[in-house]
């Protein structure tokens, strides 16, 4: 599998707009330790360049631009060094792909083929974005950049050139279901997976393809189901023009409880965002989730925050990219071990192009009725996914809220495969209304950290009474609530600074109403840790 990351040259002042080309770096991912793939911050997962780098890019795909748009899309750009930064934020108009019309199943029901009309091309042709338009990021401060203010599009994603590290990008969307925050790509790859997905009645799964450069991109999709692989043969050879953005709905190729979906550019580069939606006809899921694919497998994913009961359910999916059989533990680790028993790993056996689904909050298959879950209610925990065979896999949490939890709603992301001191939030607020937490899990075994939380309000660096020198456990973590902490304010971009390997993760959860956003931070790339999946 490869990955890739644009070359550091970036020219501000419209690159992308003016049609230079920008090339995207091969980099081999199985040349990592140990035989497994490369695990590189800002390729594996977003992440912000070191503060002494010349310039940085980000990749913010999915969202519209339009007045009642399905999700209306907004960027999040944080500076929270000493000096002025200036961004040149290109937006790039796009569409949605249109609606295949054929549908034949074979007669043992394991392929579904889907096709478009043949007076239909994949895409439409789109306009060339407009020029750069620069935007000001004062020290210490975020900026946001809605993108109907840009352009007038029903998909529009954006492109954001930064003259120096250590800014990080976020974006956000609104729309019928909720709002979403997320963290922009800092790579444009040749690989997006996404372990989970759903497409049956009530939801919607809007794939967004962004080609950030000036030649067309062509890609394939595969899908794996709870039913088996379904192949689309508009997702074969699936074009997406040079500087656009492409949409499509995956419940028009295929109506499932579960879809994985696996992209393979053949031709150029993209970004992968996922956007999925709940109506609420199941009586269980409502709202909608924003995230990017994983561009890199790795034979680690960790996940700082867990919980079940009182109206909270999990589920850890688990994906397998390779074309090797991938032999996988799902490790739950209880806060407060002395006083809670250390359950039992998770093994499972994932085939090449498949996945496998742990509900936590889900008795063993087989346990005796009446029997204890292997995972207790209103315990908090982590989660660490482990290839035990060297076959890398990706790995994806998704978190559902109904009564009697105040909050109702869905939230979804992926794991972190590295650790690293510094985690950066764009995104986030504390108000009576909107509840924020911060999740720090210490991926250091042996010994304990501490890490402190600033926050970046009104140009100033203000370190958050109350959340200064807190202490993690080895292999532990800690849960904080910001408005325990700070007055409420609707934006609160955070740091998050500790003096050893964390990852760190935000819970945003709109109280007594609907809205559930999780996501991981964006690291700062300097002392990453990539932990051994054997070691632990």
């Amino acid at each position: 599998m490869r990955s890739s990351r644009l070359a550091a040259l970036i020219l501000l002042g419209g690159a992308v707009a003016a049609g230079l080309t920008i090339d995207a770096a091969d980099e081999d991912a199985s040349t990592g330790d140990g035989g497994g793939p490369l695990i590189e911050a800002g390729v594996a997962m977003p992440a912000a360049n070191p503060a002494d780098t010349l310039s940085s890019t980000w990749y913010c795909a999915a969202g519209s631009a339009t007045e009642d748009g399905l999700a209306d899309h907004v960027v999040l750009i944080l500076n929270p060094t000493d000096a002025d930064r200036r961004a040149a934020v290109t937006a790039l108009r796009g569409t949605i792909a249109p609606r295949p019309v054929a549908v034949a199943e074979d007669a043992g029901g394991d392929t579904t083929t889907t096709t478009v009309p043949p007076e239909s091309t994949t895409t439409t042709v789109i306009e060339p974005p407009p020029a750069a338009t620069a935007v000001e990021v004062p020290a210490h401060s975020l900026v946001r950049v809605a993108l109907r203010d840009l352009v007038d599009a029903p998909l529009a994603g954006a492109v954001v050139e930064v003259d120096g590290g250590e800014v990080s990008v976020e974006h956000e969307i609104t729309g019928e279901g909720g709002r979403a925050t997320a963290p922009c790509s800092t790579t444009a790859a040749a690989e997006w997976s996404f372990p989970w997905g759903v497409t049956q009645r009530g939801s919607r799964e809007l794939l967004v393809f962004m080609n950030p450069f000036p030649d067309d991109a062509t890609i394939d999709v595969e899908l794996a189901t709870d039913e088996g692989p379904r192949e689309s043969l508009r997702f074969q050879g699936f074009v997406v023009p040079g500087r656009s953005v492409v949409g499509a709905f995956v419940e028009q190729d295929t109506r499932r409880a579960h879809v994985s979906a696996h992209v393979h550019v053949g031709s150029g580069r993209v970004v992968v965002d996922r956007i999925q939606t709940f109506d609420g006809t199941d009586g269980v899921r409502e709202g909608l989730t924003l995230g990017l694919g994983a561009p890199t497998a790795a034979e680690t994913w960790m996940f700082p925050d867990g919980e079940v009961g009182s109206g909270r359910s999990e589920q850890i999916v688990v994906f397998n990219p390779t074309d090797e059989v991938a032999e996988v533990e799902v490790e739950v680790r209880l806060d407060d071990p002395e006083s809670n028993e250390v359950p039992e790993p998770y093994e499972l056996t994932i085939p090449p192009s498949g996945f496998s689904i742990v509900g936590l909050d889900q008795p063993d298959e087989g346990a005796p009725e009446g029997a204890p879950r292997r995972v207790p209610d209103d315990v908090p925990f982590s989660v660490f996914v482990r290839s035990l065979n060297q076959v890398p896999v990706t790995a994806e949490r998704v978190t559902t809220l109904q009564e009697p939890s105040r909050t109702l709603g869905i939230g979804a992301t992926l794991g972190s495969p590295l650790a690293a001191p510094t985690w950066f939030f764009p995104g986030g607020g504390a108000t009576e209304e909107r509840h924020e937490r911060l999740i720090v899990l210490n991926a250091d075994d042996e010994q304990a950290v501490t890490f402190s939380v600033t926050a970046y309000l009104d140009g100033e660096q203000v370190p958050i009474e109350g959340l200064q020198d807190l202490e993690v456990p080895a292999g532990g973590r800690r849960a904080v609530r910001l408005r325990d902490h700070i007055e409420a304010r609707e934006a609160v971009p955070t740091v998050v600074v500790a003096d050893g390997p964390v990852v760190v993760e935000r819970w945003l959860a709109r109280l007594d109403g609907r809205g559930l956003s999780q996501s991981m931070g964006i690291p700062l790339d300097e002392d990453v840790l990539v932990p051994d999946p054997l070691g632990g």
